[in-house]
């Protein structure tokens, strides 16, 4: 059942029940049916029960669970596809789905006709589709063979084009179901960052996937569903946490081992940390908009040499706040680092203009492969810094606030003595005695009337 959309919120799911029927063991035949009047049995199964979920504007959010847990059924109620039995789903602006890659693919068609084809099923106006198709082919890789038709495609060929469209629709909601695991490696690298892209670009991302390294690449919040139920809706570390132990029986997963020169850390170790300073050195705290490097130095071992490049993140939040205030990571920028040798360390320097407001903040660092999303250091409050901005602004942002007032009489209570004009005062006010003769035109800032519109 669908409704008309709070604007506030890009999906809103309500109690939603969604259920199957499932014929028994062994239908009866024919004469089975005109003999004994025998019907055929049925049980119903209930794949979702009484999900409710909310999801804001610009959020990306991942489903997990184990097989049959309800991800692609809700997926596919978000979408449209299934309609709900009970309860009610929204979604508020355009959507697109990347559930099963070349459907409404024609075997028949060329490489360059199907591009068309599953356009317009995504949505896609053919003027919107010439303006993406140079960019659709080489995306997917395919452009010698984009006039041959697709039954001579390799699996491989057919998902990268039927991704390389459907990422190429511009949606307000993005839904996303097991399709990061095609191609190659590099292809699944573009596919990770083609997804990023859309995050960052504000759009409500809703992502199934048994890949945890992909979960934790795109997605800060994560809901965990176990037999149609909504179990955990939280930060996605804790929610992988709970989805382990889910795995493990409900057995508690284990507990990370405690690093001597700092807080508990998590990862395989196989590549690590070992320093991390903020630069210059400074006593106290650092004035808003100054310059700061963040060097951070790490080794690796023989074993992950042979897995890879690595990245490294940067997480810079304050304790009372729920979001981080920046991050980002070397492969996102496209930097790939190769793992230093045994023995050796090397040093990653992030440059950073330190434009927020009075705070404590907390930086935490991630060692990962650039790959698979292998976490092999993950170092929470590796180092703090206190900031220090004018007292007149509050915020975590210093947004620079530059103020015009045109208000000839001024702003002070007519019962206050006003400070003269060179001091920032009104030229006319009640209590002046040196006020202008009538007439006067005060020198007071302009609203620009391109602004006022």
């Amino acid at each position: 059942m669908a409704g008309e959309a709070d604007p506030r919120w890009a999906v809103q799911v309500d109690g939603l029940w969604e259920r199957f029927r499932i014929a028994g063991d062994r239908p009866p035949t024919l004469k089975e049916r005109l003999f004994t009047f025998r019907r055929a049995e049925y049980r119903q199964f209930e794949a979702l029960k009484g999900v409710s979920l909310r999801i804001r504007h610009g959020e990306s959010v991942a489903l997990i669970g184990h097989n049959g847990s309800g991800k692609s059924t809700l997926l596919k109620c978000i979408a449209g596809i299934l309609p709900a039995d009970e309860g009610s789903v929204r979604v508020d602006g355009r959507l697109a789905t990347l559930l099963e890659l070349g459907a409404g693919f024609h075997p028949d068609l060329t490489g360059r006709e199907n591009v068309y084809l599953n356009g317009a099923i995504l949505g896609l106006t053919r003027r919107e589709v010439d303006g993406s198709f140079a960019a659709i082919v080489d995306f997917a890789g395919v452009g010698e063979f984009i006039d041959t038709p697709v039954r001579n495609y390799s699996s491989g060929m057919y998902v990268r084009l039927g991704f390389a469209i459907a990422v190429h629709v511009d949606p307000d909601v993005l839904l996303v179901d097991e399709v990061l695991s095609v191609g190659d490696a590099a292809f699944q690298e573009r596919s990770l960052a083609r997804m990023r892209g859309f995050v960052e670009r504000g759009k409500t991302v809703v992502l199934v996937s048994h890949d945890l390294g992909a979960v934790r690449a795109l997605c800060r919040r994560t809901v965990v569903l176990d037999h149609g139920r909504l179990v955990f809706d939280g930060p996605t570390d804790d929610a992988i946490e709970a989805y382990e132990e889910l795995v493990a029986g409900g057995a508690p997963p284990p507990e990370p081992e405690p690093d001597p020169v700092g807080p508990a850390r998590t990862g395989d170790g196989g590549a690590r940390i070992v320093d991390a300073r903020l630069l210059p050195a400074v006593d106290g705290a650092r004035p808003s908009g100054t310059t700061a490097q963040l060097v951070v130095s790490f080794t690796a071992e023989e074993a992950v040499r042979e897995a890879g490049s690595l990245s490294l993140g940067i997480a810079v939040r304050r304790p009372d706040m729920a979001l981080y205030v920046y991050e980002t990571r070397t492969a996102w920028r496209g930097i790939y680092l190769a793992p230093p040798r045994p023995g050796a360390t090397a040093a990653v320097t992030f440059t950073l203009d330190l434009a927020v407001l009075t705070g404590e903040y907390l930086v935490d660092l991630l060692l990962v492969n650039a790959s698979t999303g292998v976490i092999h250091d993950r170092w929470q409050e590796a180092l703090g810094f206190t900031v220090t901005s004018p007292e007149h602004d509050f915020g975590v942002a210093a947004l620079d606030a530059r103020i015009g007032v045109a208000n000839p009489d001024g702003f002070w209570p007519a019962e206050l003595h006003a400070p003269p004009p060179e001091r920032g005062g009104p030229r006319e006010h009640p209590l002046r005695e040196d006020r202008p003769s009538p007439g006067h035109e005060p020198d007071v800032p302009r609203v620009d009337p391109a602004l006022a519109r």
